[in-house]
């Protein structure tokens, strides 16, 4: 396989953002669930919160009623295809409930099939782990719930390993990517694409794909501008090449980057997959609680940014309590914090234009541009 050829096959699968074909789906709402244990368990996880805009579904007038004002746009997006029927091919959904959209996206399945809004299959999983350290006989009794809900045996020692050894060679070469990024080498708009497109591959292919094609991943045009990103879940790297007209971005902490893969253990056992899922600081429930925002700015501050660039969803109720103190302490370090504000998670060409605009401008009150 040729590097350009590697890269086809990832951009096509970001573009389908993982609708293909599988033997045995279980979908994914939500970010920290430990996906490696599904796999092993001879499952195909798909991620059902990120998908093309091309992928919209109008499920009618009495749905669109019943979804009040707050509930973002992925959220909205599942529902409408979740009336329509749009997963019942699916084994069942599990839905993480540190995550807050995926919360919120099981209250709503849960009620559209109370109220004759929506079939009643696929099977409907809340995934409740909890990230303390205190927790773990819980979370595993949450895991065997788990396997009696998708109503299969749990994965087998040999499973696990196989699993594990992919998996690990999934994550060295999203870490090496990530490398070329900080030392901009690659485009965050390209990383975020490529690592998007594995999240319905299993890690072995993934890695390969991504080790054949990382030598040519373009660069960013403009490298003497640091520039980090964090905030609310973005969904098109459409963004990603707006922000990199003036910079190149070094540390990219939104939560489909951050929080994709969970961390993989030392050892692989399902007992260490859940402590390793557990101990995970991208989620923002982490105990202690400063935990998550601790993370953030060690790597901001790691990654040398020359300024950090936030954006939140309009109801955001996750890492927007944390940006005052993350703002304070980036100033401190001499480090420009940008807060572009509300920012739709699929900008349109206006909207890219205006935060285009208002970035450019906020680099140069700050002498970085």
């Amino acid at each position: 396989m040729t590097p350009q050829s590697a890269a086809e096959i990832l951009d096509s699968a970001y573009a389908a953002r993982a609708t293909g074909a599988f033997a045995d789906v279980v979908g994914i709402f939500g970010e920290g669930f430990p996906e490696p244990l599904l796999r092993a368990a001879g499952l195909a996880p798909i991620c059902l919160h990120i998908n093309p805009a091309t992928d919209d579904v109008d499920a009618g007038q009495a749905v669109s009623d019943c979804i009040e004002p707050f509930v973002d746009h992925a959220v909205r997006r599942f529902l409408h295809r979740f009336a329509t029927g749009g997963y019942q091919g699916v084994r069942a959904i599990i839905f993480c409930r540190d995550d807050t959209a995926a919360l919120v996206a099981y209250q709503y399945a849960q009620e559209f099939r109370r109220l004759g809004l929506a079939p009643q299959m696929p099977r409907l999983i809340l995934w409740n782990l909890v990230h303390a350290p205190h927790a773990h006989d819980f979370n595993r009794q949450q895991l065997g719930k788990l396997w009696q809900g998708l109503d299969i045996v749990p994965p087998s020692e040999s499973a696990l390993a196989s699993t594990w050894a992919d998996e690990c060679a999934r994550r060295d070469a999203l870490a090496a990517l990530d490398s070329d990024m900080r030392q901009g080498a690659a485009c965050a708009s390209t990383a975020f694409m490529w690592r998007i497109a594995g999240r319905g591959m299993d890690g072995r292919q993934h890695a390969e794909l991504l080790n054949t094609a990382r030598p040519i991943a373009p660069r960013p045009a403009n490298a003497a501008v640091r520039l980090g990103v964090i905030g609310s879940m973005i969904e098109d790297a459409a963004f990603y090449r707006t922000i990199e007209g003036h910079g190149a971005i070094v540390c990219d902490l939104q939560p489909t980057v951050a929080a994709w893969p969970v961390p993989l253990p030392q050892q692989p056992t399902a007992d260490a997959f859940l402590r390793a899922a557990a101990s995970d600081v991208a989620c923002p429930r982490i105990v202690p609680p400063n935990a998550h925002a601790d993370a953030i700015l060690r790597r901001l501050e790691g990654a040398q940014c020359d300024a950090v660039i936030c954006q939140l969803h309009a109801h955001d109720d996750v890492i927007g309590w944390d940006v005052p103190r993350i703002a304070d302490h980036l100033r401190d370090l001499d480090i420009a914090f940008i807060n572009l504000g509300f920012v739709d998670p699929l900008p349109d060409k206006p909207d890219l234009d205006t935060i285009g605009a208002a970035l450019g401008a906020a680099l140069k009150e700050r002498g970085l541009a």
